[in-house]
């Protein structure tokens, strides 16, 4: 089974590298005909790459075939024998680094793809200066110089494998391959590979005589490919971009440039594509990550709330159940009241099952439940907290609050992790400097006629001028084993809500929230 399946595998490779070397037959030079551009030379290297090197010796056979059927044997059996062995050994020793550098052959990041570069640059030169050795000293390079020879060589096997490779590692890829036929779905994909195309005929066949003069053009449409799609997008455009190339020059479209710097315009082109994909790739995991970090952080600053707020229906349910024991006890007589305090047992369990549902649902989606809140409740909620905080300290906790308090609406669960951190944080600040008699106040009045605003100040010493800046960012803490995520998932939570948080620049402690209030109905 395993020769059968290796027997498939060279029959599919054969006939791709033979037609990717004919498609790839331009301006060739000297008597060997040397090409400015080699992407079967990608597709070999991939194959041994993703397969292993026991397919060398059906690379080896495939480049003598297609060494006859392209170039026909232009310095004999022999010379394109030891030229087949050359090739092979040299892009079987870059397969090899790369299998052994590279953990992701699919380039997720940018010390991967320079990995890649980095070997692809320098087996290539080193493979080409085999090459022309080879040639060289078999006396068929004619009128050409070894440097010359050798530096075409060199920069068509690198150009073809950091074009053509990428993309092969990505069609090999189960996850990157369904992304790139997902793009095939993406309106701003179709258009964006319309204004490609439409990009290569106005520089190949539509302005003027030298498509050259405008190949920088080119930049533009891939940068806001690789901008958009990471470097899906970078890969599938750098191949748009190089068969339009290969079309353009096989209809004599009249490029006026030499070889090498139409090679150098394709490696700077590709290259900008390929980095600018990774980067943008790398952003958005970053970007992702960052997310679930904050969300997980809400969940566990919530974690102290839902622990309230489920011990208090689990105490009911305990002293219900007491209850219920000393009327079952007494007799048939009380079996009304014993019906009373079943029902407000269930009423107690469905309570904490809710709170629990509420946990679940925000871990999984990071849902929020608005609903009508009287301020009161979230005021005696801080209370608790607070005199939990200060409890054995010199501190002392006040709340001040204009009359009438409109309700609100808002998540209670969130906003009292807010407040649970803006006054938790208060008081540790008090407790650091030593201020003695240390004192915390919450205060609330009217921001608008559509919010409440909660001033949460101490006479601490405040956030230093140093640590202002990047306050509210993630992972930037003034404690020695704070995550730095408190204040930036409270920011997070407030502005999800339509409020604002901020830290007023006044020699002590002072933050200012602002609240929706509930609409009139």
């Amino acid at each position: 089974m395993k020769l059968l399946r290796y027997l498939r595998d060279a029959a599919v490779f054969a006939p791709c590298f033979i037609a990717l070397d004919w498609a790839s037959f331009i301006d060739p030079l000297g008597p060997f005909n040397i090409t400015p551009w080699n992407p079967q030379t990608a597709l070999a290297i991939a194959w041994m790459t993703l397969g292993g090197l026991l397919h060398a010796p059906a690379v080896l056979a495939t480049i003598v075939l297609a060494d006859v059927l392209v170039r026909h044997l232009p310095g004999g059996q022999v010379i394109t024998l030891a030229t087949a062995i050359v090739l092979t050994g040299g892009y079987a020793a870059i397969a090899w680094a790369l299998k052994t550098l590279l953990s992701d052959t699919t380039l997720r990041s940018t010390r991967e793809l320079t990995l890649f570069v980095i070997v692809v640059v320098a087996g290539t030169g080193v493979v080409g200066a085999g090459f022309i050795g080879v040639l060289g000293a078999a006396g068929l390079l004619g009128e050409t110089s070894l440097v010359e020879a050798w530096a075409r060589f060199w920069v068509g096997d690198a150009v073809g494998i950091l074009v053509t490779a990428p993309l092969l590692f990505a069609a090999a890829d189960t996850d990157r391959r369904g992304a790139l036929l997902s793009l095939t779905r993406k309106p701003e994909a179709l258009l964006q590979a319309v204004v490609l195309g439409a990009t290569l005929w106005l520089i190949f066949g539509g302005v003027g005589s030298d498509p050259s003069r405008l190949f920088y053009l080119l930049f533009v449409p891939l940068i806001w490919i690789a901008v958009r799609f990471g470097m899906n997008g970078a890969i599938v455009a750098t191949g748009i971009v190089q068969i339009g190339v290969v079309l353009a020059i096989h209809a004599d479209r009249g490029i006026s440039l030499p070889a090498v710097e139409l090679q150098a315009l394709l490696v700077a082109l590709t290259l900008t594509g390929l980095f600018l994909g990774v980067l943008v790739d790398q952003r958005q995991q970053a970007e992702l990550r960052l997310r679930e970090s904050l969300r997980l952080a809400a969940a566990g600053e919530m974690a102290g709330a839902i622990a309230h707020e489920v011990n208090q229906p689990l105490t009911a349910v305990t002293n219900y159940g007491r209850a219920a024991q000393i009327l079952l006890e007494k007799g048939p007589a009380n079996l009304p009241q014993m019906t009373d305090v079943i029902g407000k047992i269930l009423q107690e369990a469905q309570r904490a099952s809710a709170i629990v549902r509420r946990l679940r649902d925000f871990f999984r989606a990071g849902t929020t439940l608005l609903e009508h809140i009287e301020t009161e409740v979230l005021l005696a909620s801080a209370q608790r907290v607070a005199d939990s905080a200060i409890e054995g300290t010199e501190i002392s906790f006040t709340v001040e609050r204009i009359t009438p308090l409109p309700p609100l609406f808002v998540d209670r669960l969130q906003i009292e992790v807010v407040l649970r951190n803006l006054i938790s944080n208060a008081i540790e600040s008090v407790k650091a400097a030593g201020v003695r008699p240390g004192r915390v106040q919450l205060r609330v009045e009217r921001a608008d006629e559509a919010g409440l605003r909660f001033i949460v100040e101490d006479n601490g010493p405040g956030v230093p001028a140093s640590g202002r800046e990047g306050l509210f960012e993630p992972f930037v803490s003034g404690k020695p084993t704070g995550m730095g995520l408190g204040l930036a998932v409270s920011r997070a939570i407030v502005e999800a809500h339509g409020g604002s948080l901020e830290s007023r620049m006044v020699p002590h402690g002072e933050f200012h929230l602002i609240l929706p209030c509930a609409k009139k109905a």
